[in-house]
């Protein structure tokens, strides 16, 4: 019920053509909440303050679960990826798309082999990233495609949490985006709302999710949290990445940290 009633406000706000300002109000007080932190986190690396910590989640600063959740999310990540049977030790490139302040990057410090990228298309988050992980080139993207990389350049490229905010043709134009960076045989990993979100939806966004319809909310504020998007299976697997092969399902997190978004592995 909470969540339904945020999502009427949220609602409610975008369409008085006041919700940016409020969501960046609400931001900046969750951030002031939040406890400092150390500067160092446990691997040794710079943590970002609580703001961008906080631009990252959408929900908390907290340092102690920005360190768990993204150590759960790449943990996963590796998983599926071994799984396909496609370590990724042996990986020759890897893309954080949408990598935000680093919380899953981070956790690729020390992986021998495979170069490690990162872009997003906030300059702040961008030059945080560049300033303190030194193992990580990153760059800035756009909100609309092309991604600034040549083609066929990586054998893994994933997006957590980034088609969750995105307009349906937009999300679909980035998927091709995806397509055109792998390498033959390479890795799409992409994380949703699906199923496990629905109970934020009212009764008729349900039945049109149901019927395997993509739902969005709030799609003039597309690329920030307030935008919306859910995910059904059968619109991922039937549409979004049909033009993939091999396309799989596996939980983001770990059992006693999961996220409460729908993960897919699928092969360019």
């Amino acid at each position: 019920m909470k969540e339904k009633t945020r999502s009427r406000i949220a609602s409610g706000l975008d369409r008085a053509r006041l919700l940016a300002p409020a969501e960046r109000l609400r931001d900046r007080w969750l951030a002031t909440r939040a406890e400092p932190g150390p500067a160092i986190g446990p691997d040794g690396l710079p943590l970002p303050p609580p703001r961008l910590r906080q631009l990252v989640s959408g929900r908390s600063a907290d340092a102690e679960y920005f360190i768990r959740i993204g150590e759960a999310m790449n943990a996963s990540i590796r998983g599926a990826a071994a799984r396909a049977g496609s370590p990724v030790e042996g990986m020759g490139a890897i893309l954080d798309f949408g990598c935000g302040s680093g919380r899953v990057a981070r956790h690729w410090a020390g992986l021998e082999g495979p170069e490690i990228h990162g872009c997003d298309y906030n300059e702040e988050l961008v030059g945080w990233c560049a300033a303190n992980l030194p193992f990580m080139r990153v760059a800035r993207n756009e909100l609309e495609p092309p991604a600034p990389y040549d083609d066929e350049s990586f054998d893994l490229v994933y997006a957590l949490s980034v088609l969750s905010h995105l307009s349906e043709p937009l999300g679909e134009r980035w998927v091709a985006e995806y397509r055109r960076l792998l390498r033959p045989g390479g890795l799409l990993v992409v994380s949703v709302l699906g199923e496990q979100a629905t109970h934020r939806l009212t009764a008729e966004e349900r039945e049109r999710f149901d019927r395997g319809e993509l739902v969005v909310e709030r799609p003039r504020m597309e690329g920030r949290n307030s935008c919306t998007a859910y995910h059904p299976d059968a619109y991922v697997g039937g549409s979004l990445l049909a033009g993939f092969a091999e396309v799989t399902s596996f939980d983001l997190g770990w059992p006693e940290l999961p996220v409460m978004q729908d993960a897919y592995l699928a092969r360019r």
